[in-house]
């Protein structure tokens, strides 16, 4: 028996634990090494010793309570305590016996400290969040809320607690709120979005989530943060309905425009692109910049060019340039580029702005051609009336030189020719000087040309050249000048048959556009002209002939002008030149 004694002294002389023993009387009976040193206290100095006597600070400690527990209900106890003469915090196992009680401690100080640093983070996190944070019973009782919450809802925490989170929803969510909060006590994490109600009466957009708080395998609470989100979401409306006025502005501009991101891809074109260019948004989105097939080949320098000045934040104002359209109708063009900004700073792509300027150039060359005849016509009427007064008496005095000199005669009808000639260009310029009075009758055009090309036959015989007159079936009437139209049809085809030396073919065409319009072609095989020289025809005093005045085309598109007509031209050297004239049947 007493071995076996000795042998159990060993054993919690070998423990981790403190140990100690007191009988019914409080009275340490055993004492194990690590408790004397746990307690400061040598072990020979403590048996017999009652407890209470030696810790007389204990008394007023969990110790006494739950010690007498133990002893009086026969009941084993576990609890943490502070011993403040020690500064040390333990951990305690008492078991009673008829005998007395024997406990088992040790030092949980560090544990402790632990412990209270991981609370005191959780209580920082939950009281000094910027959210509202708060949890509830499972019937929805505020049981703790932080800060924020009184801020955010205006309420002071006694005002709030044990009261049920339905006074602060407004009505037209207190469904939606009651069915998530149930879906959190179940167990199931919630987020959602609801109207609460400030103390004042204002309304506040919450971003709410509900956790369900566990302890042991068991839902006992929900946790709610509350994220106030009434501005954001007033920002967001207000980008929305900014965003919106911005598509629209796109959309419904007059102007083409398409904007690119920085792959230089194509993501949005408006409706203008389409109508102006011909390709759907379904054609053009995604493409990139360098695929598309809008820009001519000989462009592709200045794009560049364009594009680093944009990618640099730049802007490019009103840039002259020609850009192609879906069936390569070339588009005289201004063009006005611009680089996206985010709201941080930083560029994301660019848009273009396309204003088409084709029939605004055809109205600047309409207008220096206007003003070039303008002033043609006052220096064509200063020439002529300076110098036919002249050219007669000359043209009279040389008539009576003729007559009284026959060896003379052949230098004598150069002269006269030549004087013939000039009247002829004075004429041409006093009808630019002063329009002649039209006089419209309906007349058959067949009839006009067919008398035209009966006048000029001999003409074309002379130089090889074959007028072919083809002539559709129908009215042909229209109301006009006879003389003048004649003019224009004389010039026209003389300079036909003079565009091929070696002799040709000229097609002399009438048919019906329409109702309401006609159309007379001349089209001839001869020499062409380039596309400068086509630009520039009509220009006062220009002309390809080596005699040329320059001035028979001006004064044919003035005369059909005054017809309500207009003169297409198309021509390619070595190719020949079809002249169109578009005239209306009445006036």
């Amino acid at each position: 028996m007493e071995t076996q004694l000795e042998n159990g002294y060993e054993i919690l002389e070998r423990i981790t634990d403190g140990f100690f023993a007191v009988d019914q009387q409080w009275n340490f009976t055993y004492v194990n090494t690590e408790a004397a040193r746990l307690l400061f206290r040598n072990r020979d100095d403590l048996i017999g010793k009652n407890v209470w006597d030696e810790f007389p600070e204990a008394i007023r400690l969990p110790f006494f309570e739950h010690y007498h527990k133990a002893v009086n209900e026969q009941v084993p106890v576990t609890f943490d305590a502070f011993f403040d003469p020690l500064q040390t915090w333990f951990g305690v196992r008492a078991y009673p016996s008829p005998n007395g009680l024997t406990v088992y401690f040790r030092d949980i100080t560090e544990e402790k400290m632990k412990s209270t640093e991981k609370d005191q983070h959780y209580q920082s996190l939950f009281h000094e969040n910027p959210d509202a944070v708060y949890s509830f019973d499972l019937l929805g009782n505020y049981l703790n809320i932080n800060k924020a919450t009184k801020e955010l809802l205006g309420y002071s925490e006694e005002e709030l607690l044990g009261q049920s989170y339905k006074i602060v929803i407004s009505e037209e969510d207190m469904e939606k709120t009651v069915h998530h909060f149930n879906l959190a006590v179940s167990g199931l994490p919630q987020r959602y979005k609801i109207h609460t109600i400030h103390k004042d009466g204002s309304i506040i957009l919450l971003d709410v989530t509900n956790l369900p708080i566990i302890v042991h395998g068991e839902v006992v609470g929900v946790y709610g943060i509350g994220k106030d989100i009434t501005a954001q979401k007033q920002a967001e409306e207000e980008l929305q309905t900014t965003s919106q006025q911005l598509q629209s502005f796109i959309e419904n501009n007059a102007d083409p425009i398409f904007i690119y991101n920085m792959d230089n891809e194509v993501v949005q074109v408006n409706k203008a692109f389409e109508e102006t260019f011909g390709w759907l948004k379904q054609e053009i989105v995604g493409k990139g910049l360098y695929s598309l097939p809008l820009i001519p080949a000989n462009k592709w320098n200045e794009v560049c060019e364009l594009d680093a000045i944009v990618k640099q934040g730049k802007h490019v104002i009103d840039k002259e340039t020609v850009r192609l359209r879906k069936d390569g109708t070339r588009l005289d063009v201004m063009l006005s580029i611009s680089p996206i900004i985010d709201a941080k700073g930083n560029m994301n792509g660019w848009s273009t702005t396309v204003r088409d300027v084709t029939e605004w150039k055809k109205s600047q060359e309409m207008l220096q051609n206007t003003e070039k005849l303008s002033i043609a016509g006052q220096l064509a009427a200063g020439i002529a009336h300076e110098i036919r007064n002249p050219i007669t008496a000359i043209k009279g005095f040389l008539q009576l030189m003729s007559s009284a000199h026959d060896e003379y005669k052949d230098y004598f009808n150069i002269i006269s020719s030549e004087i013939e000639r000039i009247e002829q260009i004075l004429s041409e310029l006093l009808i630019l000087a002063k329009p002649q009075v039209s006089k419209f009758e309906r007349k058959d055009i067949k009839v006009l040309l067919a008398q035209v090309i009966t006048l000029l036959d001999t003409q074309a015989i002379l130089n090889n050249v074959e007028i072919v007159a083809e002539y559709q079936p129908g009215v042909t009437y229209i109301e006009c000048d006879e003389n003048q139209l004649k003019q224009v049809f004389i010039n026209f085809i003389k300079n036909s048959i003079e565009a091929m030396p070696n002799g040709g073919r000229l097609v002399v065409k009438i048919s019906k556009v329409n109702s309401e319009q006609i159309k007379i072609q001349f089209i001839d095989g001869g020499v062409g002209m380039s596309k400068e020289t086509l630009a520039k025809l009509g220009s006062p005093f220009y002309t390809t002939k080596e005699n040329g005045t320059g001035l028979g085309f001006m004064i044919s598109r003035k005369i059909i002008e005054n017809h309500f007509g207009e003169i297409c031209i198309t021509s390619e050297q070595n190719n020949g030149t079809t002249i169109d004239i578009i005239l209306p049947i009445r006036i």
